[in-house]
């Protein structure tokens, strides 16, 4: 709330000093959606019923015009002007039911007065105008409107002084609709000081369809683009295991570079806290201090904090670090507003790099704190050097990556050592339009120096091998006319042959590698794991087929692809473990079948995938994903994921999930969700709710059941709210994404 205000201010501010002028339409010179033009009603937002019509016309010449039914000039030098009284000047105009003043001095106007300009319009009882700046400025019983950002409201008195501080008596301010004023923010007595850039109200209140929700004795607020301390809008939540949740942000600018935010917590059923964000802007870079600290009624204290920094010196040079810590080991903060989570590892790490285009170069140190010691401790880097460069021109590719790394074991219970690793790869490009043929080699280099603890031994290892690799594809393409005008189809047959010669690896450890799940892009991929402490022997031919169609404006609608590995010989080197060229990890002649479908249309899309095992009839994955939009402002999300035979059965899955949004009416919209895994037999995430939006508020109530990461159940009631124009209030369920999220679409307009 405290940020927007600033443009509250700044409206008031320029009532004062922008143009005036005549004409009206009515009192906010508004216009209903149904008396625009087509071009008026396209830039209507969805909820909107209308728009301020600005009837301002620039007065000819730069003279002041006076008319009126009778204008008459005393002894005194005072202007008379009485019934229909308007004084026009080039940038401004007021009308009333009499005014009288001295021009360039003052003008006193009573009765229907209006006072316009290019962009604003105020309208009020009795008004006295300063043309010199040495008296105030006042309004009394006063309405006004600011035409372009939509700010309008009514107030007692408006009082500009001579030093330009506003003065505003039991006023209130809205950017809402003339016919819906879903929300307003009063204030008693509201002082804007444009000096200091500060503002300050007494008795504040802001009213949801005339309902108080928020009050406040007094607040201070910007109202310019400086930095300004105070509070934010509070977030609340209420869920079945922890009551009601409570937090209130406040802001506070130390300097033009430096400010913090402090966030207290309070969960009703669990305890209280506080998170920090400290932020520090340099002429290189930013740097942050997280920290969320809460009491825990049961296990007590629980924090967590981060320290990062990014810093760029010039267009080549730059460093940074990350510093996570757990200091209450495996305790997490319950209430966490920080970007810091529970993790198994926190990192703790330091960077510098020089890029120079196509030559990169990285210097990194890595540690990680584990806070329970169940978990294995990961390798860290003490540290890690890398080097890559890339030179492309018509005919070749070539990259070379360059890296060493100091591994180190913690635990100081298995091995470590350090590596050194070189890939180079180039290819050539005999391709044309339609036809496309690339060969290459792709040569890797690892020397190790190893120590194993377990006996306290030394020892090195080496591996020089070459993949030799070919590339081919074909581009055919046609046009056909349809109903709907002249569409195109592609057809891309792929081929790729694979040779990676089989090598001994019993010696070399792993410190990196991991194994890939096959996909169809995968298929077609130079190597056989991740990471550089593998080399993967493969003798293999990998089709493919893809086919796409466009629409007549180029539009992709639809895309098919199906494609299978053949293997020519079988594969020996596995992840762990020792490698024989005798004792195959893989003998498959093939890999499964995998094929990919995905749809776009204009109130339909789908997105499908299938692995099918024909030698064992089975299939082994199946996910599809279904959007459709019937009707205006529908919204029917469907999807279904069957994953089985895993190498980690942990990563198994068999569910099912349907979500909808759909209106009651034009305002009101209702949402629903369920999900099922039918491999726990049990629903994993129940959603209903309601929201309601026009073009100034969105408002979402949920009740939510879901289980949680530690397989236990919760439920809890969630309500969102957004003032547009002045703040966001309410909580989301951070546990849980569903389509409530989808609704509320970050609080923009439609979802």
């Amino acid at each position: 709330m405290v940020k927007h205000l600033r443009n509250y201010a700044l409206f008031f501010q320029g009532l004062f000093i922008l143009p005036l002028a005549h004409g009206q339409v009515d009192q906010w010179d508004w216009a209903p959606r149904e008396s625009l033009t087509t071009e008026q009603k396209a830039q209507l937002g969805r909820y909107c019923q209308g728009q301020y019509i600005n009837q301002w016309q620039t007065s000819q010449g730069n003279s002041t015009q006076l008319q009126a039914d009778l204008i008459t000039r005393d002894q005194t030098g005072v202007v008379h002007l009485e019934g229909r009284a308007n004084i026009a000047q080039p940038n401004s105009q007021l009308s009333a039911d009499t005014i009288e003043g001295v021009p360039d001095d003052y003008y006193q106007a009573s009765g229907n007065v209006t006072l316009r300009s290019a962009n604003a319009l105020i309208r009020s009882s009795n008004s006295y105008i300063s043309n010199n700046g040495s008296t105030d400025t006042e309004f009394e019983n006063a309405s006004f409107l600011n035409h372009s950002s939509k700010f309008r409201g009514e107030a007692k008195s408006l009082t500009q002084e001579t030093n330009g501080v506003v003065f505003i008596e039991e006023g209130f301010f809205t950017t809402c609709e003339p016919n819906q004023e879903s929300w307003s923010l009063y204030g008693s007595s509201i002082e804007l000081n444009p000096t200091s850039g500060f503002g300050t109200a007494k008795h504040v209140q802001v009213r949801i369809a005339g309902i108080p929700i928020f009050y406040s004795p007094w607040l201070r607020f910007p109202i310019d683009d400086r930095r300004q301390s105070g509070f934010l809008f509070p977030s609340f939540g209420y869920s079945d295991n922890d009551g009601l949740s409570l937090s209130t942000p406040f802001y506070w600018n130390i300097a033009s570079n430096y400010d913090a935010t402090f966030t207290p917590q309070y969960i009703q059923e669990k305890g209280e806290g506080i998170d920090v964000e400290f932020r520090h802007l340099s002429s290189f870079g930013e740097t942050t201090y997280e920290q969320s600290y809460f009491s825990d009624q049961d296990e007590g204290d629980q924090i967590l904090l981060k320290l990062t920094s990014s810093q760029r010196f010039n267009q080549y040079l730059q460093s940074g670090f990350i510093y996570e810590a757990n200091p209450t080991e495996n305790e997490f903060p319950e209430a966490n507003s920080t970007s810091i989570g529970e993790k198994d590892h926190y990192q703790q790490s330091a960077y510098v790099s020089l890029n120079s285009g196509n030559f990169f170069n990285k210097l990194t140190y890595l540690t990680y704190q584990t806070p329970s010691s169940s978990d294995d401790e990961p390798f860290e880097w003490k540290p890690r050097f890398e080097s890559s460069y890339q030179n492309v021109n018509s005919l070749t590719d070539y990259s070379a990556t360059l890296q060493y790394t100091d591994f180190y074991d913690p635990a100081e219970d298995n091995f470590d050592g350090e590596r050194i690793v070189l890939n180079q790869d180039l290819s050539f490009d005999f391709g044309n339009d339609w036809l496309t043929l690339t060969p290459g080699i792709f040569a890797q280099y690892r020397d190790y120096q190893l120590h194993d603890y377990s006996n306290s031994t030394d020892s090195d290892a080496s591996l020089e091998h070459i993949t030799s690799y070919l590339d081919t594809g074909l581009a055919f393409e046609r046009r056909y006319t349809n109903e709907n005008g002249a569409w195109r189809q592609t057809l891309s047959p792929r081929l790729n042959y694979l040779y990676s010669p089989y090598e001994n690896q019993t010696d070399i450890p792993d410190f990196d590698a991991s194994e890939s799940t096959i996909t169809y892009s995968r298929a077609f991929s130079h190597e056989r794991f991740n990471g550089n402490d593998r080399v993967g022997d493969t003798e293999q031919v990998s089709f493919g087929l893809e086919s796409r169609l466009y629409d007549e404006n180029n539009n992709e609608k639809w895309s098919l692809k199906a494609g299978q590995v053949f293997y020519l010989e079988d594969r020996y080197v596995g992840i762990s473990g020792t490698t024989s060229d005798s004792s195959p990890v893989d003998d498959s002649k093939h890999s499964n079948l995998l094929t990919s479908a995905s749809y776009y249309g204009s109130d339909f899309s789908l997105t499908a995938n299938l692995n099918y095992d024909p030698d064992e009839d089975n299939i082994n994955l199946a996910q599809l994903v279904a959007k459709l939009t019937p009707a205006d402002r529908i919204k029917v999300n469907l999807s279904y994921l069957y994953s089985i035979n895993n190498s980690d059965s942990d990563d198994d899955a068999k569910q099912a999930s349907f979500g909808t949004v759909f209106p009651i009416n034009q305002n009101w919209s209702a949402f629903a969700q369920y999900t099922y895994d039918f491999m726990d037999d049990e629903a994993t995430k129940q959603v209903s709710g309601v929201g309601y939006e026009n073009c100034c508020i969105k408002v979402s109530l949920s009740y939510q059941d879901w289980i949680d990461d530690d397989n236990d159940a919760d439920r809890g009631i969630f309500l969102q709210f957004i003032l547009r124009s002045l703040s966001t209030a309410g909580r989301s369920n951070s546990n849980a994404t569903s389509i409530a999220d989808t609704y509320w679409n970050q609080g923009k307009i439609g979802y």
